[in-house]
């Protein structure tokens, strides 16, 4: 009988929950650019600004700042991550040869594609990334 009245307990718990977060007013997230908090990565001269997700844990999207010059040499990802160029030159090579991508331009990096991203040397690079999954950077040669 103890045991019904903690499941009973538990799903009136459950329900009361899951209404008043139903009954939340859905909210739009604005965050002006002033409000981006970039934090540096395990790259040096990279730093990210988390918009949604996390990308320690799963899919997220971020805007990511290369200082000019900063290059990651060749490397593959776990999971795609695409990418659309805010400011500055991306400098992407997937072995046939470097392309020079500029404001507006999109890329989408498959997780198999070994890979060089780079800012240009003359300014610092700036861009939206979505990772399909968590982010992370397998070096090869």
């Amino acid at each position: 009988m103890k045991k019904l009245q903690g499941i009973g307990t538990f799903m009136l718990i459950s329900a009361v929950v899951l209404a008043a977060i139903a009954a939340s007013p859905a909210r739009d997230r604005v965050v002006s650019a002033g409000q981006l908090q970039f934090k540096d990565t395990p790259q040096a001269g990279i730093s990210r600004a988390v918009l949604w997700g996390n990308p320690a844990k799963g899919p997220y999207g971020a805007i990511t700042r290369f200082a000019k010059g900063t290059k990651v040499d060749w490397h593959t990802h776990p999971y795609d991550i695409k990418a659309v160029v805010i400011s500055g030159t991306l400098l992407y090579d997937s072995g046939h040869g470097e392309q020079r991508l500029g404001p507006g331009s999109f890329l989408q990096e498959r997780s198999t594609i070994k890979h060089t991203t780079a800012a240009a040397s003359d300014s610092d690079l700036e861009l939206f990334e979505e990772g399909s999954g968590p982010f992370g950077i397998k070096m090869s040669k």
